[in-house]
């Protein structure tokens, strides 16, 4: 985001660019590295061929280099979930909360998992047609946190996942506000966010995301800015349901922490497509490769001040789209969004605090 990283030893520069962005990732010995792969595996009870797709895109994770941490999506019924874990379990540990809640959420992670935690948002749905269809089968929309460790890094690391609801922009906003409520209790270790958003990078979400969290876009990152064709739900994909081109799947991540050391998107790249004809999913996957280095961390005093003025502009934005929707469950966001912009015009509260220190 926009604090300067002065670095004792000085990061690697970007591997790749848009041009090269599926080029094979290449391991370098000169800095610790770990890799995280993001992927909504579409699974829904009307979803087509899951058994074989998955059988494709689990064999794709079992190659190598293979990713440390897999956070996946929509791997929704039982027979998906022991199809995954029969697939990748001797190369991973499993954080399979879908076992216990239909929230199609499913971490994997080839360090040691030290906690596991789950909540449902608290605005669910917007009362249309699909989401009367998910409360018949108590389908609902959460995020995962696990603390875990990463081969070769001296810190644990929170790694959160996420599906944020398909149609409504407003219920998002209220689901991104659960996410941050969560972190402004929880700034003690680094967040690495991912998961199917629902978004594309040039809509409100994105922004409020980015400036509420205080995360960076780590895609973005590699690549300087987003190219006007890139996807990871295409129309192309014979499995998509639009006519159009999104960006949908992210991570993001937060240096803020107590360790003295700093991450940085160094690669990534979209993959797990498939071919043309036999698509893994109606989402194509998002891996990207993280540099980690002992670091000393500075604020630049004034691009915080830049960045707060844009996040009172994107609060503000939100509140609008807020207060056009009349149910109750939404007032307490629409409350807790007026005190977030007190806090960074008065620059005081937990918030004000957070915003400071992030990079």
């Amino acid at each position: 985001m926009g604090l300067k990283l002065i670095l004792s030893v000085g990061l690697l520069g970007v591997l790749s660019s848009a041009a090269s962005a599926e080029a094979v990732w290449q391991a370098d010995d000169q800095s610790a590295r770990f890799c995280l792969q993001n992927f909504n595996a579409y699974g829904p009870i009307y979803a087509s061929n899951v058994g074989e797709r998955t059988e494709r895109w689990t064999a794709e994770l079992q190659a190598k280099p293979s990713c440390d941490i897999v956070q996946l999506q929509e791997v929704w019924n039982e027979g998906h979930i022991n199809q995954v874990d029969s697939a990748l379990r001797s190369k991973y540990s499993l954080s399979a909360p879908n076992r216990k809640a239909r929230i199609g959420l499913m971490s994997l992670f080839k360090g040691s998992i030290r906690k596991e935690e789950t909540y449902s948002f608290n605005v669910n749905n917007e009362g249309g047609l699909m989401d009367g269809v998910r409360n018949m089968f108590n389908v609902k929309k959460a995020f995962h946190i696990v603390t875990a460790n990463v081969p070769g890094l001296d810190e644990d690391i929170y790694f959160l996942n996420t599906h944020l609801h398909p149609s409504s922009q407003a219920v998002r906003l209220t689901q991104i506000l659960d996410l941050l409520n969560w972190r402004l209790k929880n700034q003690n270790r680094k967040l690495i966010i991912s998961g199917d958003f629902n978004a594309s990078f040039d809509k409100l979400e994105h922004a409020f995301v980015e400036s509420t969290l205080r995360v960076t876009d780590s895609l973005e990152q590699v690549l300087g800015k987003y190219p006007a064709d890139i996807c990871t739900y295409c129309h192309k994909n014979p499995l998509s349901w639009m006519n159009d081109d999104h960006v949908f799947d992210y991570v993001f991540y937060s240096n803020v922490g107590e360790a003295k050391s700093v991450l940085k998107a160094v690669d990534g790249r979209i993959n797990l497509k498939g071919t043309e004809r036999r698509p893994l999913s109606d989402h194509y996957g998002l891996r990207i490769e993280f540099s980690w280095q002992e670091a000393a961390i500075t604020v630049d005093f004034l691009t915080v001040e830049l960045e707060r003025g844009k996040a009172i502009q994107v609060l503000l934005q939100a509140h609008e789209v807020l207060k056009r929707e009349k149910g109750s469950e939404f007032a307490p966001y629409k409350k807790q969004i007026k005190e977030l912009v007190a806090q960074l015009r008065n620059n005081q509260g937990v918030f004000a605090d957070y915003f400071t220190k992030s990079n």
